[in-house]
């Protein structure tokens, strides 16, 4: 069969920037499976490529599309499968994703086939193997067909109805190693800030926290699952690129791991950068391992700070003191290690809390992002402020939108307010090395170049 697999444009905000820019890789390993199995796939990164939905179709006449997305681009999918089934109303559409997998109900009134409400691949594959069993169903068949109904982690409609099969628990120790020829072609677009060519790195499932303001926990049916460390380290090794964004949401989670990723990655003698994901708690009562983990090229940790006092900390399940952020980020800086530290502003702030955390995260050596306080569909949290919403519009879950009604301002100055804290810390930082290979006279270009694009696409999709 051919199989067309489209990884959507950017939406809001980030769509004007190409600071961060990552490999399609949930694409890549789709297009792994799929053509291991005999078909023919193709991926379609409508971040790049101008062509349009109806001329890509025409060109490469697929049996199946595959479509992922978060939250952000729920609205836009729906789009998509509009498009495609008046155009093509026998191809069958799969979407999958995080979002799917959360939050698969908002699919619901799509004109999608399927939806692929799991994290691994198995059950994808048995899904094409029945879609192709019904493309070329036979009588003498019938008697050893695979059916809907046999297939974990789907929804399906059945006489109209949408049908729900039952999650099952995976291990990413099941992924393949992706076939990254679509990332060595365009391999100079991916990056994150000075990071570049920058490839990602998949190596575990779900994560053993549980913030109530992340839905990633959720994933998995909420079991986390990792991949060895052999597996691991043999991968990054095999990868022909400076640096490594290992994806986990909680890459500092086992101690006795990390030693043992250190082992193999100076008994391969491998040199790259990386960057990772962890907490501060683990940072801040593991200085000796942060030494030997720069050592190795540990270069930045995304490290969720979110707060300056223990009241906010604690309402959001954290389980993590300001002491330890402190540490955390004394010793991220000794090691020369960027703490991309991130942060949330939250409705109940004034004018002079919005100041006093400028001053907190400005006095200290952090590079911050800071969200808006989001009630993200499908996190422990939702539930409790679902009905406080000023504004249900899932393209605004991007955490930049104000979605609750502040208590001590209007959402303009709540937003004002936002933007000068975020463009101040930006200011401040404009000089650090984690932005020295920054181009803003490029950046003023691929602007323009985005609105071009977007007037073009409004046309036609």
């Amino acid at each position: 069969m051919n199989i067309l697999l489209i990884k959507p444009e950017t939406v809001g905000i980030f769509s004007y920037t190409y600071l961060v820019e990552h490999e399609p890789l949930e694409m890549e390993y789709l297009y792994t499976v799929f053509t291991a199995m005999g078909h023919h796939a193709v991926i379609y990164d409508r971040r790049y490529e101008l062509t349009s939905m109806k001329k890509k179709i025409r060109e490469e006449n697929p049996d199946v599309i595959c479509v992922t997305g978060y939250i952000t681009q729920q609205k836009l999918v729906y789009r998509y499968c509009e498009v495609i089934k008046a155009y093509r109303p026998e191809i069958k559409i799969i979407l999958g994703g995080s979002n799917v997998e959360i939050n698969y109900e908002n699919y619901f009134d799509s004109k999608a086939d399927y939806l692929y409400h799991l994290s691994g691949l198995e059950n994808q594959k048995k899904l094409i193997r029945y879609i192709e069993q019904e493309k070329k169903r036979t009588d003498a068949a019938e008697s050893e067909e695979l059916k809907l109904e046999d297939i974990p982690g789907i929804c399906y409609r059945k006489n109209g109805e949408w049908k729900v099969n039952p999650k099952v628990v995976e291990t990413p120790a099941d992924l393949p190693i992706p076939d990254r020829t679509y990332f060595y072609k365009n391999k100079k677009r991916f990056r994150y800030l000075c990071f570049k060519p920058l490839a990602l790195v998949k190596n575990s499932y779900s994560c053993r926290k549980k913030c109530n303001f992340c839905f990633c926990t959720n994933r998995n049916s909420g079991r986390y699952a990792c991949r060895s460390v052999e597996s691991l380290v043999d991968e990054i090794a095999s990868l022909d690129v400076p640096a490594i964004h290992i994806t986990d949401d909680d890459f500092l989670i086992d101690e006795a791991y990390l030693k043992e990723f250190i082992r193999l990655i100076r008994e391969k003698d491998i040199h790259k950068e990386y960057l990772i994901y962890g907490r501060a708690d683990f940072i801040a009562h593991h200085e000796e391992l942060m030494k030997e983990l720069a050592d190795i090229g540990l270069k930045l940790i995304m490290v969720g700070l979110e707060a300056t006092s223990e009241e906010e900390l604690d309402s959001y399940n954290k389980k993590v003191t300001v002491s330890e952020n402190e540490e955390c980020i004394r010793i991220l800086s000794e090691n020369d290690i960027f703490c991309a530290g991130l942060f949330i502003v939250h409705p109940g702030m004034t004018k002079e809390d919005f100041k006093k955390l400028y001053d907190w995260i400005a006095a200290r050596d952090i590079i911050p992002t800071v969200s808006v306080f989001t009630p993200m569909q499908g996190s422990a949290m939702y539930k409790k402020y679902e009905s406080q919403m000023i504004d249900r519009d899932v393209t605004k879950q991007d955490l930049f939108h104000c979605l609750l009604k502040p208590e001590h301002m209007s959402v303009r100055q709540f937003t004002r307010e936002y933007y000068k804290l975020s463009m101040g810390l930006a200011f401040k930082n404009r000089k650090s090395k984690l932005y020295s290979k920054n181009n803003y006279f490029g950046a003023m270009l691929y602007v323009i170049k985005v609105i071009f694009v977007k007037l073009k696409r409004a046309i036609a999709l």
